[in-house]
Order: C-alpha cells, then structure tokens, then sequence
C-alpha cells in the first residue's frame, strides 16, 4: 500500500512538472512570436510608407551615377537625383558610377519589364541622350526670388543673379521670396504689357520652366 501511494505521488508530481514547463514554454514563446510580428508589421508600414513617399519624376535632370547595366543595346543607369535614385535607359553610352550627367528630355514609364536584364523596373526615365552634367549646369542660369506674382496662367518673378535684377515669365509656379531657383534658355521681350497685372514689363525673359534647388 505504501508502495503505491509513493507511485501516485511520484506521477502527480512528474504531470505538474510537465505543466509548468509546457505553460512557461508558451509564456516564453508568445511575447515572441508577437514582437516579430509586430516588427514585420511596422516593416511593412515603413516600406508602404516609402513607396507612397517616393516621387514619380525626378526633381532634376541632373545626377550621379550608382551603378551601370547594359543589355538589349541599352545603357541603363542608377542615378542619384537629389538624394533619390532614379533609373535611365538611353542608347549606348560609356557610363561609369561616380559621373555626373544630365539630360533634357526623357519619357517615363512603369513596370518596364527588361527581357536583356530579365528584371523588371518600377519606374524608368528613357532618356534620349546623356550629357556631362558641366556641360548642362554652363547653360543653366540660377538666381533668388526676391518677387514673385501671378497672372493669367503665368508666375511673374523678379531674381537676383549674382547682383542683377531680372524678370522671368514661366508657367505658374509654387514659389517663396528667398527661394533658390534655377531655369535655362528662354526668348527676351521688351516693353512687354501684362494686362493681367497692369504692368509693362521693360525686359522679361519667357522660359518653359522652373527648378528649385
């Protein structure tokens, strides 16, 4: 009898062992499993959140090289536009990383599946000639808003280059007096009228565009 009491008592105590250890084993493993879980979820909230973030077009045209492909009798590029990267496609070109180029126009397009890379780009610039970047910042002009109004589709802005006072014509643009702007080209008018603003404007410059820097 005493034998078999000893028994019992041995078994109860070996089965409460075995439920401890299986309920720490779950204590220990579910703040686990939930912190990778949440770490996966706010993964997800921050890649989602750069994805929406990232803009679509660049804000220059103008960059450094990260990296070079070529395939399909393309050149393709990784370039670093003001802290984004972007990738080009134009015609072939000796490219290295660490080169700063620039182009004009380019067209831009999504989901670009490359058969040559057998990969696939989000989003792509075809660009249809590359120049060095010297070349292109010798024909841009830079200058700061110290006026700016608008009128009839048009900003009207007065800029500061190094010490001369200009006016700029361009399609109607978010600006701030104190703001660092950059255009290229344009057609000079005299004795231009604006009726919009009942003004006459001795000499202004019409351009396609701005950019800020």
């Amino acid at each position: 009898m005493k034998t078999g009491k000893i028994n019992l008592h041995a078994s109860a105590v070996v089965f409460l062992v075995s439920a401890m250890l299986l309920s720490v084993g779950c204590t220990d493993s579910t703040p686990r499993d939930r912190t990778q879980s949440s770490s996966d979820n706010d993964a997800a909230k921050m890649a989602a959140i750069k994805a929406v973030n990232s803009p679509v077009r660049p804000k220059k045209n103008h960059g450094m090289v990260k990296e070079v492909k070529i395939g399909g009798g393309y050149t393709y590029a990784r370039v670093d536009i003001s802290g984004d990267d972007f990738w080009l496609a134009t015609a072939m070109t000796a490219l290295k990383p660490g080169q700063k180029i620039a182009w004009k126009d380019y067209a831009l397009m999504k989901n670009f599946k490359s058969s040559a890379l057998n990969r696939e780009f989000d989003k792509i610039l075809f660009v249809d000639r590359l120049i060095d970047e010297a070349v292109k910042v010798a024909a841009q002009r830079r200058g700061i808003v110290t006026e700016s109004m608008k009128g009839a589709g048009y900003s009207f802005i007065r800029v500061d280059e190094n010490g001369n006072s200009i006016w700029l014509a361009a399609p109607e643009t978010a600006l701030t007096i104190g703001q660092s702007i950059e255009w290229r080209g344009g057609a000079q008018m005299h004795n231009f009228t604006s009726r919009t603003l009942n003004r006459v404007f001795d000499k202004i410059i019409f351009i396609d565009s701005v950019h800020t820097s």
